[in-house]
């Protein structure tokens, strides 16, 4: 059977219901419905009117979802998201509905004519955040942030559209993805979108957010082991290293919680840090080296510190990744990085020092560090140097092969940095 194209102008005009809209223009066209520039009549305001054929939709939820995003996007009215006015059926074979006419374009197509600049992504970003912000605090999840749904008007101003794929968590508790598909864009979803018995609430958004933030920042997606993007782009703050590293946590327990969280950490980035004249303590004996530990057993820890201390290290604890993260993070923007660090393995309730160990070496590559269990058959203490580790440290420990371990690493180091 021959597909017939979309209508024209003239034909959408006649087709609008009450003739309340006059069709000027076709403006864009994509796998998922065509957009059009006219007029709402009665009030002689520009208008995008979005009309997609209910045969495109692929699966019999199509209708539910395009009600969705009509309901969802209606309920919402903020400045950084798209407005929209009216929606419905064209007989059978057209859905339609009127949303707020945007004079600008889409990030996708800004980003395809080259990187943008990071003070232009500077400005944009918390823009962003607001929206999503908004959105979450009326129980709406996006579930597809990506370039080609963020537009940016002549004046500069961000607006959120394309809601198609939204969920009402207030009104549809469970959100599970639905089966053998992935609701959202593959390399903008979260990995829990990619599981068919998992719920996606609002973090699936912040992830994605952290894709897009990546994205702007640096030109590329952060695909495999990712740089940090002060790597690539020399004068950017490390401090956003640390915003997108745990936007990106495969566990959206140790994302930001909130995009409100987010939009405060990348503001707070984008202030100069001042930085804090260092003055020597008196009568301190010079310290060995400073040793950031990762150890979630109380008493573990404290023999590990005991020891450590006796030998003239200074030791800063943590219980979980999070905290060891934010510690490096800080330590490096203050320039009194640590000399090594020791990451415990196996973290029951928290991040564990594997994959602590994955994001510390996107915010520091040359970063040296040793693995501790009492897993001595685990993969990574038998092979730790291919995890990034410059040694395993077995439990339980010896104060003496402790000490070895240490200064062999430390001695690895000061290798490194005299090659």
């Amino acid at each position: 059977m021959t597909r017939s194209a979309p209508p024209s102008p003239p034909e959408l005009s006649a087709m609008m219901p009450f003739g309340r809209y006059s069709v000027q223009a076709q403006v864009g066209i994509g796998g998922m419905g065509t957009v059009y520039r006219g007029t709402q009549l009665s009030l002689g305001r520009p208008v995008a009117i979005k009309v997609l054929r209910v045969s495109d939709g692929y699966d019999f939820a199509f209708e539910d979802r395009f009600r969705r995003e009509a309901r969802a996007m209606a309920t919402l009215n903020h400045p950084n998201i798209v407005a929209i006015y009216d929606y419905g059926h064209l007989g059978t074979e057209f859905l339609f509905f009127v949303m707020e006419f945007v004079d600008g374009t889409d990030l996708g197509a800004i980003m395809a004519q080259g990187r943008m600049t990071t003070e232009l992504a500077l400005q944009l970003l918390p823009q962003i955040c607001a929206g999503l912000e908004y959105a979450h605090s009326k129980g709406i999840v996006h579930r597809d942030i990506k370039p080609a749904n963020i537009m940016l008007t002549r004046q500069g101003e961000v607006k959120i559209t394309d809601f198609g794929l939204a969920k009402d968590v207030m009104r549809a508790p469970s959100m599970a993805t639905e089966t053998h598909m992935v609701m959202g864009t593959p390399e903008y979803a979260a990995p829990e979108q990619f599981n068919a018995h998992r719920e996606v609430d609002h973090r699936a958004d912040i992830y994605a957010f952290g894709v897009l933030m990546y994205q702007l920042l640096t030109g590329a997606l952060p695909r495999g082991s990712w740089q940090p993007p002060s790597m690539l782009q020399p004068g950017l703050d490390a401090r956003f290293d640390a915003v997108i590293v745990r936007a990106l946590m495969t566990d959206r327990q140790h994302r930001f919680q909130s995009m409100g969280d987010m939009r405060r950490a990348i503001e707070a980035a984008a202030v100069p840090a001042v930085p804090t004249p260092s003055r020597p303590l008196p009568n301190v004996k010079p310290s060995a080296g400073r040793i950031l530990l990762l150890e979630d057993d109380l008493m573990v820890r404290d023999l590990l510190r005991r020891a450590l201390e006796k030998a003239s290290f200074e030791v800063v604890e943590t219980g979980d990744g999070k905290d060891t993260l934010r510690l490096y993070q800080e330590a490096m923007q203050q320039g009194r990085p640590y000399d090594l660090v020791i990451l415990d393995l196996t973290i029951p309730d928290g991040m564990c020092g594997r994959e602590t160990m994955l994001h510390l070496r996107r915010l520091d590559p040359q970063i040296l560090a040793i693995v501790s269990s009492g897993y001595r058959d685990d993969p990574v203490m038998k092979d730790c140097a291919a995890y990034g580790f410059a040694a395993a440290l077995p439990k339980p420990y010896q104060v003496e092969g402790l000490l070895q371990i240490v200064n062999g690493a430390l001695a690895v180091g000061r290798q490194r940095a005299a090659a």
